[in-house]
């Protein structure tokens, strides 16, 4: 009979955890058990069940009050990041199970390096030039190719990885506004950007990035009269 601690790696999906860290002093010492797909519904919660300690990555997988109270062997909770919006930290108090997290670690920089692939991609029309050319068109657009330079970009929420989208728009030579509910003047001025309202953030940004936490004072800040207000070229993505 195993009478190791037994520990729930979820929601692997890249397949790093092993890679991130070195688990050979916990190898030695407890059972564990890396899922790589998604679980759930019964299934989670027989693989969760003997679960001493479970590692989340990211929030891919609630971890709810329904669910905790079947797990009567879990001690410890830890996740990715720094911020789990699908972890019902009460009920996990009730039960006196500490939360544990990673920190950062390299995520500020992937997310901020996928913000800016995305950005350049819209910008430039990647896809639509792609797909022209296994088509075996090349240039399929009349209009040049709009440049960063000069544009303004709006980036609403500038902590950590705001912040660093906003370096990256600077070396760019772009103007940078910013806006969440408790921006300062001070606050942005220290990041290079400019406080704005709101609504002169949404009609006058030429690209806008969100980088907030989901809470009551950003859930629903962005809806049908929010893009209504963007400024927008009809045939900039045709």
């Amino acid at each position: 009979m195993n009478t190791q601690p037994i520990i729930v790696v979820l929601d692997d999906f890249e397949r790093v955890a092993r890679d991130y860290a070195d688990w050979s002093g916990i190898d030695s010492r407890a059972d564990v058990r890396v899922h790589t797909a998604a679980i759930r519904g019964q299934v989670l919660v027989d693989a969760l069940k003997p679960a001493t300690a479970i590692v989340l990555m990211r929030d891919r997988t609630p971890l709810f009050a329904d669910l905790i109270d079947q797990l009567p062997n879990l001690k410890l909770v830890h996740f990715t990041g720094t911020r789990n919006g699908a972890l019902d930290t009460k009920a996990l108090a009730v039960r006196g199970i500490p939360i544990l997290h990673t920190g950062w670690g390299p995520n500020k920089d992937a997310t901020t390096e996928m913000t800016w692939a995305l950005i350049l991609a819209a910008q430039k029309r990647l896809v639509s030039h792609c797909n022209a050319l296994l088509r075996g068109v090349w240039r399929p657009h009349d209009a040049m190719l709009p440049v960063l330079h000069g544009q303004r970009i709006g980036v609403v929420g500038l902590g950590e990885i705001g912040g660093r989208v906003a370096n990256v728009a600077r070396a760019f030579g772009m103007e940078v506004v910013t806006w969440s509910p408790n921006m300062t003047p001070e606050r942005a001025a220290a990041k290079g950007a400019t406080s704005v309202t709101f609504d002169e953030l949404l009609a006058t940004s030429h690209i806008i990035t969100a980088h907030l936490v989901l809470g009551p004072a950003t859930k629903h800040l962005f809806g049908a009269a929010q893009f209504g207000a963007m400024r927008c070229d009809p045939t900039r993505f045709s």
